[in-house]
C-alpha cells in the first residue's frame, strides 16, 4: 500500500491493553503502509504528533486529524480510530480524487451484542488527501475557536455537514468490504455510550469475528 498512510488518532482514554489490540490490528490491516498517529499523549506509534494540551471533544477529533493529514506525503489517506477493527479489504480500497469514501458495513460491539445502523462515520473513511486537508482548512478557516458540544452539532464527517456549516459542499460515496469491521461502543468515547435504536440489526455472533462476548474480551478486556 505505498500509495495510502494510516492515520491514526486518540485522545488516550482508553485502557493500555485495549489501545495496543487495536494498534497490532491496525498495523496487520494496513500491510505495512506508513502510519501518523496524533495523540494527546506522546505513544510510540508511527510518526507521532504529541497534541498535548486538547481536551476529548469533537471539534479537536478534527483538528487532530488535520494536524496528521498536513504531513501525509501519499495521494490517500485511511483514517483509524483507537477504538474500531479494520481489514486489509478496506484499506486497500480507493475512493475517487473528489470524494470522501465511507466504509458503511461496520457493526458497533457492546459487552452482549453486535449493532448495526448504516451510516458514514470518519472511523471508516479513506480520502484523498489533497482533499482531506483542503475540506479542513477551509472549516477550521470558518471555525476557528474551540466549539463546545452544544456548538458542534453539525461537526461531522466531510461530505455530510457542509451545508449545515454554510460550507462548499464535498463529494461522498460509500463503500461495502466483504468482511464487517467494528467499532467499540465504550463509555471513554467521545460520544459515550450508544444506546441500541428500534430500527438496528443485533446479533450475538458475528462471521468471522465469532461470539461478541469473546471478541469484546479478548480486545477490550
Amino acid at each position: 500500500m505505498n500509495d495510502l498512510t494510516i492515520l491514526y488518532y486518540t485522545a488516550n482514554q482508553i485502557s493500555d491493553y485495549f489501545a495496543d489490540n487495536v494498534r497490532q490490528n491496525i498495523v496487520e490491516a494496513s500491510e505495512g503502509a506508513p502510519i501518523i498517529s496524533v495523540s494527546h499523549k506522546p505513544i510510540d506509534f508511527g510518526h507521532n504528533i504529541c497534541a498535548a494540551g486538547l481536551e476529548p471533544a469533537t471539534y479537536n477529533i478534527y483538528k487532530q486529524i488535520l494536524m496528521g493529514a498536513m504531513l501525509v506525503k501519499t495521494p490517500f489517506i485511511g483514517c483509524a480510530e483507537d477504538d474500531s477493527l479494520y481489514t486489509k479489504e478496506h484499506f486497500s480500497y480507493r475512493p475517487p480524487m473528489t470524494a470522501f469514501g465511507y466504509n458503511t458495513n461496520r457493526w458497533q460491539v457492546s459487552r452482549d451484542v453486535y449493532f448495526f445502523r448504516c451510516r458514514a462515520s470518519m472511523c471508516m473513511c479513506i480520502a484523498p488527501t489533497e482533499l482531506l486537508v483542503h475540506t479542513l482548512c477551509q472549516r477550521f478557516a470558518k471555525f476557528p475557536r474551540f466549539l463546545n458540544r452544544e456548538e458542534a452539532v453539525g461537526w461531522g464527517e466531510p461530505g455530510r455537514k457542509e451545508k449545515q456549516l454554510g460550507l462548499p459542499s464535498v463529494g461522498l460515496i460509500t463503500f461495502e468490504t466483504t468482511t464487517p469491521l467494528l467499532t467499540f461502543n465504550h463509555r471513554q468515547s467521545t460520544g459515550g455510550v450508544r444506546r441500541t435504536l428500534d430500527r438496528d440489526i443485533l446479533k450475538e455472533e458475528l462471521p468471522p469475528w465469532g461470539p461478541v462476548k469473546d471478541v469484546w474480551a479478548k480486545v477490550h478486556g
